[in-house]
């Protein structure tokens, strides 16, 4: 009998340790969301998540892994991030054991920092829990995906942002002295108070009397970016970027729609960017920003390429915002090529070591 006895409690010791811990694992949920961030430099980023208990039962015991980006630091007292940083192969995680009550959710918030502009991918998790007797540990990993794009830092360059400001005035008030004919977007009968400039000779012939251009004032400036990242070194490109920057912000604070073409290698969510049509606004703006937090040292293809890519695509009341790393003489030529062929108002700034803008 006593025999009897033990055989049972072996049996159901067996059976409560098998299923256990696989009973445990089912009653939990993992909840987190997937987002894409844009950041600041040493920004703290909170990565938010909740574990939920559905059960009618306590789960005693789970520990949670939070996959953190590469570099990231995760922000707390020396003492909590040396106790909850564990490093699994070449990534790093953040760890925390908990108990759930029944019907329970615990939110989780973890602040974590970059220093380095890049974009991170992360998002991988797991839950472990234990058998009854702690002889068996059961593990539920997934995965959701999350972005963070650290950007170029800001510059506080009051000189650049003179230098800016004066080009996205000039630009401005241009059209206001010497219209532009391609504004152009009607005729009306001359009065004698219209400047004889205006005459539209061929519309008179046409029509048997005086009659002026009607110009329209309010069609939209255009400017075009364009990031020449031929030579220089990685300093050097750091400062483009950092230029770009200033220069997109300024644009979006004088509501002025730019567009974008580059010769190096930038990535924004869907992909490599060597070109985005004129735009601005938020969404205009994350896509940009995007991909000057992801841009490499490097470029696809030549400074006289990319003049050559603008020359093809360039469109009348387009003016130009050249950003550049320090060219030689041939570079300058190429540079000043487009500004004579275009005919449209350039500034020209570069991104150097010494983070001078010329």
């Amino acid at each position: 009998m006593a025999l009897f006895v033990l055989i049972l409690i072996a049996a159901v010791i067996f059976i409560v340790e098998r299923n256990y811990a696989s009973r445990k694992m089912c009653d939990l949920r993992y909840k987190t969301e997937r987002e894409t961030l844009l950041v600041e430099k040493d920004e703290e980023v909170v990565l938010r998540s909740s574990i939920i208990n559905v059960s009618k039962l306590p789960v005693s015991y789970v520990r949670v892994f939070e996959e953190l980006p590469d570099t990231a630091e995760l922000v707390g007292p020396e003492t909590y991030v040396k106790e909850h940083i564990m490093a699994l192969g070449d990534k790093r995680y953040v760890i925390k054991n908990m108990a759930i009550a029944p019907h329970k959710e615990i939110e989780k918030f973890e602040k974590y920092k970059i220093s380095n502009r890049g974009v991170y991918y992360y998002g991988n998790h797991s839950l472990i829990t234990g058998s009854f007797f702690g002889l068996k540990n059961l593990e539920a990993k997934d995965y959701t995906p999350k972005h963070v794009a650290v950007m170029p830092s800001r510059i506080e360059d009051k000189k650049l942002e003179n230098v800016i400001g004066g080009f996205i005035g000039d630009i401005s008030v241009r059209r206001f002295i010497m219209e532009d004919p391609i504004l152009t977007v009607g005729y009306n009968e001359y009065t004698g108070r219209e400047p004889m400039r205006d005459i539209s000779w061929i519309r008179t012939a046409v029509q048997g009397k005086l009659m002026v251009k009607r110009y329209d004032y309010t069609s939209e400036l255009r400017v075009m970016i364009l990031l020449n990242l031929e030579g220089g070194n990685d300093a050097d490109m750091e400062r483009t970027f950092e230029i770009c920057r200033r220069v997109i912000e300024e644009l979006e604070d004088k509501k002025i729609p730019y567009g974008f073409r580059t010769n190096g290698m930038i990535f924004g969510p869907e992909g490599a960017i060597s070109h985005m049509p004129a735009g601005m606004g938020e969404a205009h703006f994350m896509a940009m920003m995007y991909g000057l937090a992801g841009a490499k040292h490097d470029c696809w293809y030549s400074l006289e390429s990319l003049v050559k890519q603008t020359l093809k695509g360039a469109t009348s009341n387009e003016h130009y915002v050249f950003v550049t790393v320090p060219v030689d003489e041939k570079g300058e030529a190429t540079i000043r090529y487009l500004e004579s062929r275009t005919g449209s108002k350039m500034l020209v700034l570069k991104g150097e070591e010494e983070r001078e803008v010329v």
